[in-house]
C-alpha cells in the first residue's frame, strides 16, 4: 500500500492549512514553512489500538496526520514569535545531536489522533495538558474533522478556545492571523499581509480545481514574484520557506506527503504496525526538488 515517488522539478510552498470537500470526498492540507531545515519522518502505528498516520519532525517533536476512523488534524500558528524562535532551537538541537521538543503540542495532537470519535478529538485538542500542567491544549488554527462534521478551533494561551462548524462544502483555508481573536498572530506590518496573501491565494487556487489529485500542486503555485507572499515559499528575505506538503483524505483513506528535499532532510517511512494488521489508510510519500 506505500508508493514511493520522485517529482522533479515539482514546486512546493508557509503554513497554510484548509479545509475542503471535492466531488464528495472532505480532504485537509497544509503547506509547512520552516526557518530551518527539518529533519522529517512518517510513522504508521496503532496507537491505543487506533491506527493513525502522522509526520514527524525529529528535531522539535511536530506532528499532524490522521487515523483509521477518518479523523485528521492540521494546524497553523499564532505564536508566531515563537515559531520563528523554534528555528534557532532546532538547530541548536541537530548540532549537539540530540532530539529536540522546543513544544508539548506534537504529544498533543498524536494523542487526540489515537481518539475513536470526534468529539474526543476535539476535547482533547483543547483540554489536553501532556508533560506540562500549565500548557493546556494545542494552540493556534487547527482544523480537526472527519469525512461528516469539520471544525476549525481557534486557540492561544490567552484566549479561550472558539470552535466553529465548518459547513459540509465549504472550502476554508487559514495561515498565521487571528480570525476569532484579531489581535493574535500576526497583526501587522509585512508579515501580516504575507499571512493574508498566502491565504487568499491558497483560497483562490483551490476554488478552481475539481480533483483531491490537484490539491498539493494547487497548493504549490506560484502566483507573487515576491516568494515571500506566495502560499508555497522558496528562498527569500526572511528565510521561512516552505519545507513539506500534506493531504488526507479522510473519505477515502488516503495519507499523502510531500517533503522539499531542498529544505528538508526525509528520514523514511517507519512503520510500527503489527505483523499481519491490513492497515485502513494508505500511504503515499513523495519527494520534491526544485532543480
Amino acid at each position: 500500500m506505500i508508493k514511493l515517488l520522485n517529482l522533479v522539478k515539482k514546486p512546493l510552498e508557509e503554513c497554510v492549512i484548509a479545509r475542503m470537500n471535492i466531488d464528495g470526498n472532505v480532504v485537509l492540507a497544509k503547506n509547512r514553512d520552516r526557518m530551518y531545515a527539518p529533519e522529517l519522518e512518517v510513522v504508521h502505528e496503532l496507537v491505543n489500538g487506533v491506527e493513525v498516520v502522522y509526520m514527524h519532525d525529529l528535531l522539535t517533536d511536530w506532528s499532524e496526520g490522521m487515523n483509521s476512523n477518518g479523523i485528521g488534524i492540521v494546524n497553523a500558528s499564532l505564536m508566531v514569535g515563537f515559531d520563528e524562535k523554534e528555528g534557532d532551537l532546532a538547530k541548536d538541537k541537530a548540532k549537539k545531536g540530540s532530539s529536540g521538543k522546543p513544544s508539548y503540542d506534537g504529544l498533543k495532537i498524536r494523542t487526540a489522533l489515537s481518539k475513536p470519535k470526534l468529539s474526543e478529538a476535539i476535547r482533547s485538542v483543547i483540554s489536553f495538558k501532556g508533560e506540562d500542567d500549565k500548557d493546556i491544549g494545542v494552540k493556534g488554527m487547527t482544523f480537526v474533522s472527519n469525512a461528516r462534521h469539520s471544525f476549525v478551533v481557534e486557540m492561544t494561551s490567552k484566549d479561550l478556545p472558539s470552535i466553529k462548524r465548518i459547513g459540509e462544502t465549504e472550502l476554508i483555508t487559514r495561515t498565521n492571523h487571528g480570525v476569532a481573536y484579531p489581535n493574535t498572530g500576526y497583526t501587522g506590518g509585512i508579515k501580516r499581509d504575507s499571512s493574508v496573501s498566502r491565504q487568499e491565494l491558497a483560497y483562490n487556487a483551490l476554488k478552481a480545481i475539481s480533483s483531491k489529485e490537484e490539491v498539493l500542486d494547487a497548493m504549490s503555485r506560484q502566483h507573487s514574484s515576491d516568494k515571500f507572499m506566495n502560499p508555497y515559499r522558496r528562498d527569500n528575505s526572511y528565510d521561512m520557506a516552505t519545507s513539506s506538503q500534506v493531504m488526507m483524505d479522510l473519505t477515502g483513506m488516503r495519507f499523502e506527503f510531500r517533503h522539499d528535499a531542498g529544505e528538508s532532510l526525509f528520514k523514511g517511512l517507519v512503520n510500527k504496525l503489527p505483523k499481519g494488521y491490513e492497515p485502513k489508510i494508505e500511504v503515499v510519500i513523495n519527494t520534491t526538488t526544485d532543480d
